[in-house]
């Protein structure tokens, strides 16, 4: 019998479809204490696909390495404030990558859990 390729869902929290505008920054090294001008440079815009608490899925317009640190600040729809957040590429294609959120304020966390909520109860 031949083997299936099946797919093994291991995502702790259920993703939810929604497009939000985010701008993200690859995190080269240590010196990235640069002056705003530089950092702005090298700034990308960009929405994401699909969100959940655990990470998200956005569109790229050049290949995201895995592994890389992007540093994020999500603007949720609705709210007057960013949402900061530090991610890990966990994959990577021709439209853009999986993140997984390694570092969040605790307040984003709860904004984002918010937010969330409303999308999936359809508020």
């Amino acid at each position: 019998m031949p083997e299936a390729n099946m797919f093994v869902e291991k995502r702790v929290h259920p993703r939810i479809s929604v497009k939000i505008p985010v701008k993200y920054r690859l995190i080269e090294d240590q010196k990235e204490l640069e002056t705003v001008f530089e950092r702005k440079k090298k700034e990308q815009t960009t929405r994401t696909m699909d969100v959940s608490l655990g990470g998200l899925y956005i569109v790229a317009e050049q290949l995201l390495n895995i592994g890389s640190i992007l540093r994020l600040d999500i603007s949720l729809p609705g709210s007057a404030s960013l949402i900061s957040a530090f991610d890990e590429v966990v994959w990577s294609n021709e439209t853009g990558g999986g993140l997984h959120f390694l570092a969040m304020k605790e307040d984003d966390v709860e904004a984002l859990k918010t937010y969330l909520s409303q999308v999936s109860n359809g508020k």
